[in-house]
């Protein structure tokens, strides 16, 4: 079963200080301590500690990073929160099956889960780095909801998931971490870009459908050196080629 430790809440670009005091609160209070400020907006300023009511330090200890891939990049599994319908994602999980997927997962894998600024909410060029998508049933005709609200559902759920079941699968997932998947994704787009294979396509809906696909095959660190080793070898056969 998942650790708690190993679960951090992503907010990207927010832009309201009562928002992060609201979600510090919300956190705490499901047993949620690791939160993550992507490009923030705005300061952790009074407002922050006046709305997160006794989880002052959960805000002080916050990580502030620049760039979502940055931040994602020590993560083995990346969950973006959106109402949006987004074609690219295989599946689409609501938070009170959440929790039975992520038991799929070994111990020790980090995972974070994604919520966008209050505004727009997760952009395509963020979602790209995500590989769940996770949306909040709500009511067709008002979709959108506050920050802190989704945030609150999500921990909720999250909690209640923990609680209800600790039993651990029998051959758990080990992911490769973020950064080691998107390095091989890069690879790849410079192989298939030398062999002329992008510039006959839309390159980026191509490499998009091949984050995806990466996403759905749940790649653990032995399935990345692999694919690695392919591109090595493909690399060194075709400046072999070139030589002769």
């Amino acid at each position: 079963m998942y650790n708690f430790s190993d679960i951090s809440i992503v907010l990207v670009e927010t832009q309201s200080q009562g928002n992060l005091g609201a979600v510090a609160r919300i956190m705490k209070n499901m047993g949620l301590s690791q939160l993550v400020l992507v490009d923030c907006q705005t300061e952790i300023g009074d407002e922050s500690f006046r709305r997160s009511c006794g989880a002052e330090k959960l805000l002080e200890n916050a990580n502030q990073v620049t760039g979502l891939s940055n931040a994602l990049a020590p993560f083995h599994l990346s969950i973006g929160t959106t109402s949006r319908s987004v074609r690219w994602f295989s599946a689409v999980h609501s938070p009170d099956d959440l929790t039975k997927n992520l038991v799929s997962l070994s111990s020790n894998q980090k995972v974070a889960i994604v919520f966008g600024p209050e505004r727009t909410g997760l952009t395509n060029e963020h979602l790209k780095y995500c590989q769940w998508q996770l949306k909040i049933p709500t009511d067709s005709q008002f979709v959108s909801l506050n920050l802190a609200h989704a945030v609150a559902i999500v921990a909720y759920e999250l909690c209640q998931g923990s609680n209800a079941s600790k039993s651990a699968p029998k051959n758990p997932l080990k992911l490769a971490v973020k950064s080691q998947v998107e390095g091989f994704t890069q690879d790849l787009e410079k192989c298939l870009d030398e062999i002329e294979f992008l510039s006959k396509q839309n390159p980026e809906e191509v490499m998009m459908t091949l984050r995806q696909i990466f996403s759905r095959a749940s790649l653990e660190e032995r399935d990345v050196r692999i694919l690695r080793g392919i591109l090595r070898q493909w690399r060194w056969y075709a400046e072999l080629n070139k030589k002769t």
